[in-house]
């Protein structure tokens, strides 16, 4: 044979594709993170005047340690440790800027959250930092200032933990989600349904108490006292006067009918428990399945959100953060369009509240697009191998969690 008909066949070959190597797209997104910061950066929210920065003053006043010995906030303490810790930096730093920089902190702890679930998927976690450049991210940290990206990271890590088997490790970021916010209670149903389908004794689900309390103690020694700690959560839920300014269903009754929502309540009630029931049933028969738990997470975050009344605006940041993470793990179109349609009602809630707070119609189209993504997620979950337990697979894992008890 001769030496032309061994040589590979070049003719008519397509160039390689031209591709940004990995440090020049990180920096690209870096840019991109510093400007989309910066537009916000010099804003002051509504909110720093009524609470972050009074409770930053009485920190500054009391000292770091004095400021807890009596209640000053209407957060749990789990936050104010770290505005406790910033207050350290008030000299050298306005107050707006010191809270806005501890929210950045939180979107980086975030981003290591989505990191780890990526990871647990087998996916390419470096795209994590995707997160720096999602409006939702970028507003809530460097607009508003807030610190959702705390318990929400924690909720993440928990799935991640969870997607794992690693039982005791999730229910401890459970508690300390829960530390953070009562809102981390949207990832209950996939974590309840997930500690039935892998039979967890009974003893393990008292983790999340025992890390909140943990996580009170040092207020407590402090001087808070204990009765304050315990009614953070109760004294809250009621303060909200509209149905809803998130984009869901409860949007159209702020704009249409606002008075007459709260006889309608225990419609939304009676939604959030039917999906949490369907939730932790699904979650229970796919433990061994990690797509289809991802897709779960993602369906208890949006869809308690979803149909509650009295949702504020940024209550879909789980859903956008597990959403970005399924985007990353599975790079399939459908996956890429349900992370969309999740970031694009969470945007168009927070666009209201801050510019059309008068004019609320984005919202309006914020939860038609939410409620195509909660669909969209259900099928695809459905696609992913999620089944309802069998009444003879449902007794067994009664039985046997009876048994490891």
């Amino acid at each position: 044979m001769s030496q032309s008909q061994n040589a590979p066949e070049v003719h008519g070959a397509q160039p390689a594709p031209f591709r940004l190597s990995w440090p020049v797209q990180l920096a690209g997104i870096a840019a991109l993170s510093v400007y989309l910061d910066s537009l916000m950066w010099w804003t002051e929210p509504r909110d720093m005047a009524l609470f972050q920065r009074p409770w930053l003053q009485h920190i500054v006043h009391y000292g770091p340690i004095g400021a807890f010995a009596h209640p000053f906030s209407n957060y749990t303490p789990a936050y104010l440790y770290l505005l406790a810790v910033a207050s350290l930096f008030h000299g050298s730093m306005e107050a707006m800027y010191l809270v806005k920089l501890l929210s950045v902190a939180g979107t980086a702890f975030a981003a290591l959250a989505v990191a780890d679930l990526v990871k647990a998927m087998d996916g390419d976690r470096r795209w994590a930092v995707l997160l720096f450049i999602m409006p939702s991210a970028v507003i809530n940290a460097a607009l508003l200032a807030q610190c959702d990206a705390l318990w929400a990271g924690a909720c993440v890590f928990a799935v991640a933990a969870m997607i794992r088997g690693r039982t005791v490790a999730a229910l401890a970021w459970c508690g300390a989600a829960v530390a953070f916010k009562a809102q981390s209670v949207f990832i209950a149903p996939f974590i309840i349904g997930a500690l039935i389908g892998r039979r967890v004794p009974l003893r393990q689900w008292a983790v999340p108490g025992l890390v909140f309390v943990a996580m009170m103690l040092p207020a407590w020694l402090a001087g808070w006292p204990a009765w304050d700690l315990a009614m953070v959560y109760p004294s809250q839920p009621s303060w909200i006067p509209l149905p809803g300014r998130l984009a869901n269903p409860w949007m159209f009754a702020t704009v249409f009918a606002p008075e007459a929502a709260p006889s309608f309540y225990w419609l939304g009630f009676a939604a959030v428990a039917a999906a949490s029931i369907g939730t932790a049933a699904l979650t229970a028969a796919s433990v061994n399945n990690r797509r289809a738990m991802l897709l779960l997470a993602l369906l208890s975050s949006l869809a308690l959100p979803f149909f509650f009344p009295k949702m504020l605006e940024r209550y879909f940041f789980l859903a956008d953060l597990l959403s970005l993470a399924l985007a990353i793990s599975c790079r399939e179109r459908a996956t890429a369009l349900i992370a969309v349609a999740v970031q694009l009602a969470s945007f168009l809630s927070l666009l209201t509240y801050m510019y059309f707070y008068f004019q609320p119609y984005p919202t309006l189209v914020g939860a038609v697009i939410a409620a195509a993504a909660l669909a969209g997620t259900c099928l695809l979950a459905w696609r992913s191998g999620a089944r309802w337990p069998t009444i003879r697979g449902a007794a067994r894992l009664s039985f046997a969690q009876r048994a490891s008890t």
